[in-house]
């Protein structure tokens, strides 16, 4: 009798284990699925920001080349009253030019080297700042933008 429940004490400790086993087995494969979730989110957002980073790059060039058109032309592209802070149709000739799209806002320009001070360029979630520091080297940011509120 004793012998028995001997045996019964064995077979509970053992399936008790084989649950404890397979519990963690599950939460290890659900902390490994979540990790590896965060990683490739974060290498999307991070390639998607490169992308509009090379696009904005493109921008800028093209937005010199346009002025330096205006400027033969006898007017500027600048015009700070402006929604994106061009003349009329330039945004979209510059995106052609540059093979980007999205959206661009200019903010500063540069009169005395006839070039963008400061710009803002959107391209789906992503945005791209560019301004000209105190010494004049370019100052590039990129930000991943994620909508939390939308009000109609």
């Amino acid at each position: 009798m004793a012998e028995n429940n001997k045996q019964t004490h064995v077979i509970g400790t053992t399936r008790r284990y084989n649950e404890n086993i397979i519990t963690m087995l599950i939460a290890a494969i659900v902390i490994v699925a979540v990790i590896l979730g965060i990683v490739f989110f974060g290498l999307g957002i991070n390639s998607g920001v490169r992308q509009a980073m090379r696009e904005a790059k493109d921008v800028r060039i093209a937005m010199k080349m346009k002025a330096i058109e205006q400027y033969g032309l006898g007017g500027t592209m600048y015009q700070p009253m402006s929604k994106n802070g061009m003349a009329k149709g330039l945004e979209k000739e510059i995106l052609d030019m540059a093979e980007a799209d999205g959206e661009i806002i200019l903010h500063a320009w540069d009169t005395e080297n006839n070039e963008p001070a400061s710009f803002t360029f959107y391209k789906d979630r992503y945005i791209v700042t560019f301004r000209q520091s105190d010494d004049g080297s370019p100052v590039w940011s990129g930000y991943y933008s994620l909508k939390l509120l939308e009000y109609e």
